[in-house]
């Protein structure tokens, strides 16, 4: 092998050789440096560097720090670039979780993460002339980068201190200095980032603790619970295909030293596990235009982050939002938990808008009133307050499928990772009627079912 690549080195041009090895990927250019010195010199260039860092940060033009060869800054934070790389993490931190935004900070030479925060203006107050009854007030957040201090922040000297001695650099944990103080005392709180493994989606039923949630999209899910608190060897990766690249864990705790006696007293541990969110999932398109990830007002519990999506397969409807819509159907706007809408019933919106003929009557029956429901829809979609638009171009409706909306944070009453709200069908099957009212003129109303605030949430009903 040592002879025929020095064969090579003597007959390939330096530049050709360079060229070829653009096209290997990390494990293969590596190898590669394995064969001989010769090509040892050839796969340690500069330029092979360069593209592994930059694939891992889309989208961001990166600088190199000062001091420091593009092979030595990608040797430096691999395997964490994935944390860069995907942006939007969040955790599932009981009840209310936390949201963080994630980059490479060049001047830090340091993989950062900083929560998402929103602040609740002053509302305004407004009367709905289609049910007065009901308040809509104005909602204009205020959503900011908390900066006082990262959540994660990965740099040369934690990585020196976890992998100071010998072992899979994979299972170490990397201690995170939070606060720029050096050196960092040993009291106060401490935190630590632990890499995971996939757990078998084969194994997941609906009561595995699995995070992310079945909720949320994921090609991938790990566990986040742990009898050892994730100190068992089996939770973490012992080569890179068993490595997670879409979630992570972090270990906190609060430590105080006492320093005549130099003992220190660990609590309060806790293990936080993070995961992320798949681009398409929540990436608008034409097809797909509220999809995003959206700021709720949760009045009393102030602001939450929740990703809206409208999937091409969605998952079976929860049981008891099931029930809440044939229970609708049936008998109007009832909840699971027997409470009725503030909205208006479908029933009272026909009467108001004057079609008394779809209201039913003793003698009507199931058959004529779903007859009656799509000559309604039929009147709505022949309506001049629905626009082309609404209509589509006759080969991709602009109003089709399931919109759902999932928390990424949460509260007592709703936790993290819940539905709130979920409209099986947006299209002419879903639609009760167009708003003409000025507050909302033009909005499709659809059908759909809601999350009930409930503290001691278990199940939750609709």
């Amino acid at each position: 092998m040592a002879e025929h690549g020095a064969s090579l080195i003597s007959t390939l041009p330096s530049e050709l050789i360079h060229h070829i090895l653009t096209f290997l990927p990390l494990t293969d250019l590596l190898t590669v440096g394995l064969v001989n010195r010769a090509f040892l010199e050839h796969s340690r260039q500069e330029t092979l560097y360069q593209p592994f860092v930059k694939a891992h940060l889309p989208g961001y033009d990166v600088s190199k720090p000062d001091g420091i060869t593009w092979r030595e800054l990608f040797k430096l934070h691999h395997p964490y670039w994935f944390i860069a790389q995907h942006k939007i993490w969040f955790s599932d931190t009981p009840h209310t979780g936390k949201l963080i935004i994630a980059r490479y900070d060049h001047r830090l030479n340091a993989i950062e993460g900083y929560a998402l925060v929103a602040e609740r203006r002053q509302p305004t107050f407004k009367t709905w002339d289609w049910n007065p009854h009901a308040i809509i007030h104005t909602f204009h957040p205020r959503i900011k980068l908390d900066l006082n201090a990262p959540v994660v922040r990965l740099d040369a000297r934690g990585y020196a201190a976890a992998f100071a001695q010998s072992g899979s650099r994979l299972t170490r944990e990397v201690p995170m200095n939070l606060v720029d103080e050096l050196p960092r005392s040993s009291s106060g709180i401490h935190s630590q980032l632990i890499l995971s493994r996939p757990w078998p989606k084969q194994a997941t039923s609906r009561n595995t603790p699995v995070w992310p949630p079945l909720t949320i999209p994921a090609p991938v899910r790990t566990l986040n619970e742990s009898p050892s608190n994730f100190r068992d060897i089996a939770h973490r990766p012992s080569n890179i295909s068993e490595m997670s690249s879409v979630s992570f864990r972090l270990r906190r705790w609060m430590e105080f030293s006492s320093r005549p006696h130099g003992v220190s007293m660990r609590v309060g541990e806790d293990v936080t596990t993070w995961g992320t969110l798949p681009v398409e999932c929540y990436t608008p398109t034409p097809q797909k235009p509220w999809q995003g990830i959206w700021c709720g007002d949760y009045a009393g519990h102030g602001c939450e982050f929740l990703v809206v999506m409208q999937p091409d397969d969605p998952q079976p409807l929860p049981e008891r939002a099931e029930w809440v819509l044939r229970a609708a159907e049936r008998e109007g706007s009832v909840s699971s938990g027997d409470s009725w809408s503030t909205a208006p019933s479908a029933q009272d919106e026909w009467d108001e808008a004057g079609w008394e003929d779809v209201v039913e009557d003793e003698g009507t029956t199931e058959e004529q009133e779903d007859n009656s429901m799509e000559e309604s829809i039929a009147t709505l979609h022949a309506s001049p307050a629905v626009t082309e638009h609404e209509r589509g171009d006759g080969n991709e409706p602009a109003y089709q499928g399931r919109l759902e909306a999932v928390k990424l944070t949460g509260d007592p009453n709703i936790p993290r990772g819940e539905y709130t709200f979920i409209a099986p069908d947006i299209g002419p099957s879903g639609l009760i009627r167009v708003a003409n009212e000025e507050l909302f003129k033009g909005a499709r109303i659809v059908k759909s079912v809601g999350h009930i605030a409930a503290r001691g949430f278990r199940d939750g009903e609709f």
